[in-house]
C-alpha cells in the first residue's frame, strides 16, 4: 500500500483526504486546502516524499498549480494556522475516538501532512478488510 498505484478507486482516496482535512477544520477556501490535499496524495502516492518535504514535495505540489514551493508552504501553513486558531486541530480526536491532542501545539505541515496519510492508509485496510470478509461470507453461503 505504499503507492497510490495499490490503491483503486473502491478505495475512494480523494474523498477520504478531503473527510480528513475538513475534520481538522482545513477550510476549503483556502489555497492551502488544495494544496494539503494534493500533497496528501502524493505522500499516499510515494510514502518517501514526506521526508523530503522541503526538497521535493513542495516543488512537486507547487508544479501542479503553477506557483513556488515556497507559496505552497505559506498557504499550508496558513491554513493550519487557521484551524489551530478555532480549534480546528482538535479534530484529531475524532481520528481516534479518545483525547490525543489539546490544542496546546499547533502541528507542522508535515506533522499535519503525516497524521492524515497514515489514517487514510488505515482506513483503507479496515475497508478492503471488512470487504475479504464480505466476500468470504458470500462464497460460503
Amino acid at each position: 500500500m505504499d503507492s497510490l498505484g495499490q490503491y483503486d478507486e473502491n478505495d475512494n482516496i480523494p474523498n477520504r483526504v478531503v473527510k480528513y482535512l475538513l475534520m481538522v477544520k482545513i477550510s476549503p477556501s483556502l489555497r492551502g486546502f488544495d494544496y494539503l490535499q494534493t500533497a496528501i496524495e502524493l505522500c499516499l502516492k510515494d510514502g518517501a516524499i514526506i521526508n523530503h518535504v522541503t526538497s521535493e514535495l513542495y516543488p512537486e505540489v507547487a508544479k501542479e498549480f503553477n506557483v513556488t514551493g515556497s507559496i505552497v508552504e505559506r498557504c499550508m501553513r496558513t491554513a493550519i494556522d487557521n484551524a489551530y486558531k478555532n480549534g480546528g486541530l482538535l479534530g484529531i480526536n475524532n481520528f481516534y475516538n479518545k483525547v490525543v491532542y489539546k490544542n496546546d501545539y499547533k502541528l507542522t505541515n508535515a506533522e499535519l501532512i503525516s497524521l492524515i496519510v497514515e489514517n487514510v492508509r488505515l482506513d483503507v485496510l479496515k475497508d478492503r478488510i471488512e470487504r475479504s470478509r464480505k466476500d468470504f461470507d458470500d462464497k460460503a453461503e
